[in-house]
């Protein structure tokens, strides 16, 4: 409890020093398309990868390219980084920083709850609008189990700066999202339609047994002049770790049952 209360200061403080004013993290490790969730990354995980967004102008603009590292501690707080890479190899790079933490863990009637801030630095140029420095956010999520549907999760939040459009200092997200496991894809793929404060975004992800994931987005849907198409190829431990546990849990098993006393005819 003591650690819940410190971090959830410690996260506060964070969001009162940086509640001042490029959207943000695409295809994040516990993300949506463009949007953050409530859940947050287990201890232990991590993801590592690259983004970059395109747009279909006469050239097919591309926009700065961004490798990224996220990370979770504690199952209640994930870190991340990402360095973005102009066009221009004579611009100023940029490092990023992000952080969230979980302050609801979902059960049977309570959802998700984060809070977190993206984008965290400085040395960012204004024309880079992937980016908003600085956006803090408060997220709900929750899993419903819907006939035919099955599992679908619901997410909506509030933030500021790329949440936000230049009316109003705080605009409100939300998303669906849901996952799918055929065989033939040999992994999952997770499918996502959001509105992150400024547009409508829609996504694919395939994440295969190996860990390799691959994304594909387009973002702002509602304003056909500003489509952009968002390409995402990274690496996650997660599935590693799933297989690892599932053979402990098989080994468990079969120790018990060796254990066991064969019955007397």
């Amino acid at each position: 409890m003591v650690r819940h209360l410190m971090l959830l200061l410690l996260l506060f403080s964070i969001f009162y020093l940086f509640l001042t004013n490029v959207s943000g993290e695409i295809f994040s490790d516990s993300g949506l398309v463009d949007i953050p969730t409530g859940d947050v990354l287990k201890h232990g995980i991590f993801g590592v990868g690259v983004y970059a967004p395109f747009q279909n102008t006469t050239h097919f603009k591309r926009y700065p390219v961004a490798f990224r590292v996220n990370f979770g501690m504690f199952d209640i707080i994930e870190f991340g980084a990402s360095h973005i890479l102009p066009q221009d190899n004579d611009a100023s790079r940029s490092f990023l920083g992000h952080v969230k933490a979980q302050l609801l863990n979902e059960s049977e009637k309570l959802p998700n709850v984060a809070i977190g801030i993206d984008n965290l630095g400085d040395n960012v140029i204004q024309e880079w609008n992937t980016y908003h420095a600085n956006s803090a956010y408060f997220v709900i999520s929750k899993t419903f189990n819907l006939p035919r549907i099955h599992l679908i999760s619901g997410h909506i939040g509030v933030g500021n700066h790329r949440f936000a459009d230049d009316e109003r200092p705080v605009g409100l997200f939300a998303g669906v999202s849901t996952e799918i496991s055929p065989a033939f894809a040999k992994g999952d793929i997770g499918f996502n339609l959001e509105f992150d404060g400024k547009g409508v975004n829609a996504g694919i992800r395939h994440t295969a047994n190996s860990g390799l994931q691959v994304a594909l987005g387009v973002e702002t849907l509602n304003k056909p002049e500003e489509i952009r198409y968002l390409l995402s190829i990274s690496w996650s431990n997660a599935k590693m770790l799933e297989q690892i546990e599932g053979a402990k849990r098989l080994a468990k098993q079969a120790a018990k049952l060796a254990s066991q006393p064969e019955s007397s005819e």
